[in-house]
């Protein structure tokens, strides 16, 4: 695309980038916050694009305003307390007896104008802006093409085999048995309190424990090994390093909350931590995190 057409394309998407939390929640607290990002924020860095300082200062002012927004629904702050809440249901009770109980909620004692979905919908769009004011700023001063260097290949695809083997290999057994036909599972409840009791954090856990792991070390091989051959190396060992977290989840959640005493029916868990399996579930990991480590040929 050119930068004719990426230009405006890429602004216009900057400037209707913050109303989209708006238009999937129509509130009005929503449009007001997505019209003063845009406003205080957007506007002037597109007018003034052509600063070196005003794409990054915006980028970075939206970026500040993510992680103000997505830190009330992450850590509870200005949401009420477990006391506040039973005492709000026992006057409702006293006022209106058990209908008015059931149409209360919690959220209606939060001391902000959105509830965790909105300010999380917030979040993402404030990055996503910051993201194309980034990108704007690309557009504006193109960069000299990077110098692509001959790197060693050969040893970092030996140990990306050998960890996807390595994850591949329980996996393909859990197949096996699943498709032989029934048989016997064990199940643990993990205690809450070992997440601090926040919801959001053992919900992304169990997304990224879900995850196949074979699957998830082939997109972490392809996308390490195109910003590698395209120059981008630090990016690359980032790239890397993130593949290696939904393994490492994954271990935590299966192997080693039990051993924790994170689960609530731990004695009628067997053990399945032994050295020889935390070398096994040890080495994709290490294996990936060397890997990474590209250097140049000479």
């Amino acid at each position: 695309m050119s930068s004719r057409i990426a230009l405006p394309v890429v602004c216009a998407l900057a400037l209707l980038t913050p109303l989209v939390p708006a238009v999937i929640v129509p509130r009005a607290a929503n449009v007001a916050a997505g019209a003063a990002i845009t406003a205080f924020l957007i506007v002037p860095v597109v007018v003034l694009r052509r600063r070196r300082w005003a794409p990054l200062l915006g980028a970075g002012l939206l970026a500040l305003l993510a992680v103000a927004a997505a830190t009330p629904p992450i850590t509870g702050l200005g949401m009420p307390s477990e006391e506040e809440v039973r005492q709000a249901v026992e006057m409702h009770y006293a006022v209106g007896g058990l209908d008015a109980v059931r149409a209360f909620s919690g959220d209606a004692l939060r001391f902000l104008l959105w509830d965790g979905d909105e300010l999380l919908l917030i979040a993402l769009a404030c990055l996503v802006a910051a993201g194309l004011l980034l990108a704007l700023d690309r557009i504006v001063r193109p960069r000299a093409p990077r110098e692509l260097l001959p790197l060693r290949w050969r040893w970092p695809l030996v140990m990306w085999g050998a960890a996807l083997v390595l994850v591949g290999v329980p996996q393909a057994m859990l197949l096996a048995v699943l498709a032989g036909g029934p048989s016997e599972v064990e199940i643990s409840i993990v205690d809450s309190s070992c997440f601090g009791n926040v919801a959001e954090l053992m919900t992304a856990a169990a997304v990224l424990m879900l995850l196949p792991q074979p699957l998830v070390v082939a997109v972490g091989f392809g996308l390490w090994a195109l910003l590698a051959r395209t120059g981008h190396r630090p990016a690359a060992r980032v790239a890397g390093w993130l593949t290696v977290v939904p393994l490492v989840v994954r271990d935590l959640m299966v192997n080693w909350l039990p051993v924790l005493g994170c689960t609530l029916d731990e004695e009628q868990v067997t053990n399945p931590v032994t050295p020889l399996w935390v070398l096994y579930a040890l080495l994709p990991v290490v294996l990936i995190l060397l890997a990474v480590r590209l250097r140049r040929a000479r």
